[in-house]
């Protein structure tokens, strides 16, 4: 497996109980060229080795499962807004694939205005707290 398919599959590795693909099997590529984050990615994946190499005297690839996840710790202590950057546009990629959301259970619809029905909350166990006023004091400006 390249580089890239095994970072993938360290953070999104699918889930075998609900049938979930790890992410390598999925598109993730297409979306990351469509979000214009094609170097960023490959800076990232180089930073990710280089820390693998300095913290494991080995490449990100022949890594543990375990020392790929401290790996992509590491790497958010070194650079955290490349970090975030690549992270959050792979859950976005996972997360609104159309094969991902429909085997999750809560199904393919946006829950607002017109998706899932939200049941009503009991705002009755807030009661006693708002009998017992106020629990601050007040300081004059």
């Amino acid at each position: 497996m390249k580089l890239k398919d095994i970072f993938y599959d360290t953070i999104l590795p699918g889930d075998q109980d609900l049938n979930l693909p790890a992410a390598s099997r999925l598109e993730i590529d297409d979306y990351m060229a469509s979000v214009g984050a094609t170097e960023m990615l490959a800076r990232y994946l180089d930073l990710l080795d280089t820390l693998a190499h300095e913290k494991f005297n080995h490449g990100f690839v022949d890594l543990s499962a375990e020392d790929r996840l401290a790996c992509v710790t590491f790497s958010k202590r070194k650079d955290i807004r490349l970090s975030t950057a690549i992270i959050v546009n792979c859950l976005k990629s996972y997360y609104t694939c159309e094969s991902v959301l429909n085997i999750l259970p809560t199904g393919s619809v946006p829950p607002f205005p017109e998706g899932n029905v939200v049941e009503g909350d009991d705002w009755s166990i807030l009661e006693d707290v708002y009998e017992r006023g106020t629990i601050y004091r007040h300081i004059p400006e």
